[in-house]
């Protein structure tokens, strides 16, 4: 097993001050290829956590998620410190098929990529619903915003604007159409390598029912590059 594999397989096991201190020393004894290294195994971590069982429930899938990108923020810390990795969060609101239900809006001279997204229905009785992520232009209408929260607490706060109940017209086609029973149905959907959905230089990403209004809470977890 070589070093990228190594560390990626400890990634997703050892404990995180463990983890940690394996990628300094792997800093200090490959300076020179330290971002390479550290886009290896990112690259390799999130190929193993893609094939970790989906779990039953918005709370189960929120637990293995955090898990896992509080330890792929490590790599981001000790290597490329300026790629940080953060979450917003919309609790318990009802879908609307005319607002946004999540937002995110890169800084101007900005890009960022969505990871995973996670929506838990809490829905009192059977209600499909369909989401849209959807592009939106480059500026947002209506938005309240929502202050991502750091998977490092030394991390720079995110450069772009992310928020929720943004009107702003949809453009295009939707790069994802997710459908799901509210009723206690859960989504987790997560970007392989290379099949992230990128938003640069103030370009807008909703989320946006196409279908249905039930109450949901909902997490998008980013990085900002």
């Amino acid at each position: 097993m070589n070093l990228v594999q190594r560390l990626a397989c400890d990634g997703m096991s050892v404990p995180i001050p463990a983890f940690l201190g394996d990628l300094q020393s792997a800093k200090s004894r490959n300076p020179a290829f330290a971002l390479s290294l550290s886009e290896e195994i990112k690259i390799l971590m999130r190929k193993q956590y893609l094939r970790v069982p989906t779990r039953d429930s918005f709370k189960g899938c929120l637990s293995v998620a955090r898990g896992f990108w509080t330890r792929y923020e490590c790599v981001n810390r000790a290597f490329d410190p300026d790629d940080p990795v953060y979450s917003i969060v919309n609790a318990g609101t009802a879908l609307s098929t005319s607002a946004d239900n999540l937002t995110f809006e890169a800084a101007s001279a900005g890009q960022g990529r969505i990871l995973e997204l996670i929506i838990g229905g809490e829905a009192t009785a059977s209600a499909v619903n369909r989401l849209a992520v959807q592009r939106a232009g480059t500026s947002i209408t209506g938005n309240t915003a929502i202050t991502p929260e750091k998977f490092n607490s030394r991390s720079a706060a995110a450069a772009g604007t992310y928020g929720k109940a943004g009107t702003q017209a949809l453009v295009g086609n939707p790069m994802l159409s997710l459908a799901f029973n509210a009723f206690g149905g859960v989504i987790r959907w997560v970007a392989a390598p290379g099949e992230e959905m990128y938003y640069v230089n103030s370009e807008v990403i909703s989320i946006r029912s196409a279908s249905g209004t039930s109450l949901v809470s909902s997490t998008g977890i980013f990085e900002e590059l």
